[in-house]
């Protein structure tokens, strides 16, 4: 367990990332409604059901004794004010203003769920499971193709929704990535001769909120990007060794900053830095609010199980 990890790294970074840097107004819709801006608290979810609140995140309920079957994912609405937790099985369990709009709960699967996405309006949202294939619920969660049946050189481990929410981005745990929809293929995380990344194992995608372009993370705690997703480092380019490997990864609503997370509840802030008077300052909005390993020593918080989903709160 470990203490509190926060690091926040320089744009200069994106130096050696595969991708392009750019630093885009904010103002982008989804469903004819302004994405808010600023995160004021975000939810971490364990895979059994437990969750973690900080800042201005609310404490809505839990899967926690309720599945059967381990969490893998979470989702929030977009007012931060409920969310989606999704189970192996397929089973979707709604907290907050979140509406349950279905799930795969008693239906006999191909393969285990592994990742869940909300639709940008909140009315709906998806469900991709290890085989590729993607499931839609509610109204406003088009479906713009699956993997479903092909042959695949790993198994999908995360999904992304484009800003607009007309198109996706599926994330094999080699670094593979298809895109669907309006999803602008950018790259894949490099191989040596075949083999796995040297990095780890792929682990989460999160597309860039203001632009085409996306940010994978691997179990190391390395992060790429690729086409114009904006990158401000990794744990590894900081000289951080993550005590648990990185499960998720998440953009701030107006690109300038990311947070990734490690399963023991771990959170590591990259923003956006600008030189004032010869001094670097701050400008990204991932903030830090709290970690679990973080606030052991003085809350008693512990994860009795990995975490495996990560979400935020405007």
């Amino acid at each position: 367990m470990s203490h509190r990890r926060v690091s926040r790294s320089s744009a200069v970074f994106a130096a050696i990332s595969l991708g392009a840097v750019s630093f885009l107004g904010a103002g982008a819709t989804a469903a004819g409604a302004a994405i808010p801006l600023i995160v004021t608290g975000y939810t971490l979810t364990a895979a059994n059901g437990g969750t973690y609140a900080f800042g201005t995140a609310p404490q809505v309920g839990n899967a926690l004794g309720v599945t059967g079957h381990p969490i893998v994912g979470v989702a929030a609405t977009p007012d931060g004010g409920g969310y989606w937790q999704a189970a192996s099985d397929g089973g979707v369990f709604a907290f907050g203003d979140a509406p349950y709009k279905g799930s795969l709960g008693g239906t006999k699967l191909n393969s285990p769920v592994v990742g869940i996405a909300a639709a940008p309006s909140g009315a709906g949202y998806y469900l991709v499971a290890s085989d590729g294939g993607v499931f839609t619920f509610g109204s406003q969660t088009p479906f713009f193709g699956s993997l479903g049946g092909l042959r695949l050189s790993a198994p999908i481990v995360g999904m992304a929704l484009t800003p607009n929410g007309q198109g996706y981005y599926l994330l094999g745990a080699d670094g593979a990535v298809y895109a669907f929809g309006d999803a602008v293929f950018a790259g894949t995380i490099p191989q040596e001769l075949g083999g796995p990344s040297p990095d780890g194992n792929a682990t989460a995608i999160a597309a860039d909120p203001t632009g085409t372009g996306y940010l994978i993370s691997t179990s190391q705690g390395a992060i790429y990007a690729f086409g114009n997703a904006a990158f401000y480092g990794s744990p590894l380019l900081s000289g951080f060794t993550p005590d648990a490997p990185i499960v998720d990864i998440a953009y701030a609503p107006d690109g300038t900053g990311y947070w990734a997370v490690g399963a023991d509840g771990g959170i590591f802030t990259f923003d956006a830095t600008a030189t004032v008077n010869k001094v670097s300052v701050t400008t990204g909005t991932a903030d830090f609010y709290g970690s679990v390993p973080g606030e052991v020593s003085t809350a008693g918080i512990s994860t009795p199980s990995p975490v495996v989903g990560f979400t935020t709160t405007p």
